[in-house]
């Protein structure tokens, strides 16, 4: 909250929101799912946004939970963190790649990056080899998952990436914190202050069009 309060427009007010009866453990699909369409999970939070008079909505999760779904269901631009990163990488950078904390969820994003049609775009996703729990850890101690981060940078560092994704809103908050932009020649994009961005301004461009 204090990240995204430092970057948002004045006039711009942030609800925060969870799932209400999610699990952490994502190296399964199905909890994935669950997370998405149980009830109180993440489609059922987008519709009461837009139910409820929002202007836009972000998903902040890499996933790309519900996304499909969402913007079939509600009348509000709705945008989350793995499309939207992915997109703004492409034009900053020839080529992108990023780190998620396992390595379920490294071979997830390059299905994600198939399914977006970004492949020839795209160098194949690096892992900390970690679980969620362990990730959040780091708000408290980041030592450990920066050193892993770090490692990760050097393998990827001769995969021709230009533009580096921290795939998880948790660990992009860590790398923030940290106050890391770039490292071995790689732009290192902080994803959580895109997605605000990207959501306030095609929030005022849904109201123009």
């Amino acid at each position: 909250r204090k990240h995204l309060n430092s970057v948002k427009r004045e006039d711009t007010e942030i609800s925060i929101n969870g799932v209400e009866k999610g699990s952490l453990d994502l190296h399964f699909n199905s909890t994935v799912a669950l997370n998405s369409f149980a009830p109180g999970g993440v489609l059922d939070k987008l519709i009461q946004a837009d139910r409820e008079g929002y202007d836009g909505a972000a998903i902040g999760c890499f996933l790309d939970p519900a996304l499909g779904e969402a913007r079939e269901l509600t009348d509000i631009p709705i945008f989350s963190l793995g499309e939207t990163s992915m997109h703004m990488a492409c034009m900053l950078g020839s080529k992108f790649s990023g780190i998620a904390f396992c390595d379920k969820q490294a071979q997830y994003y390059d299905a994600v990056v198939r399914k977006y049609g970004l492949e020839s775009r795209a160098v194949p996703f690096a892992s900390l080899g970690i679980d969620l729990e362990q990730v959040q850890k780091g708000f408290s101690d980041p030592s450990e998952i920066m050193d892993l981060f770090r490692k990760s940078i050097k393998k990827l560092s001769a995969s021709g990436a230009e533009v580096i994704l921290p795939a998880c809103g948790c660990v992009n908050t860590i790398v923030v914190r940290e106050k890391i932009t770039a490292m071995e020649g790689m732009l290192i994009l902080d994803i959580n202050a895109l997605l605000l961005k990207i959501t306030e301004a095609m929030a005022e461009f849904y109201k123009l069009t």
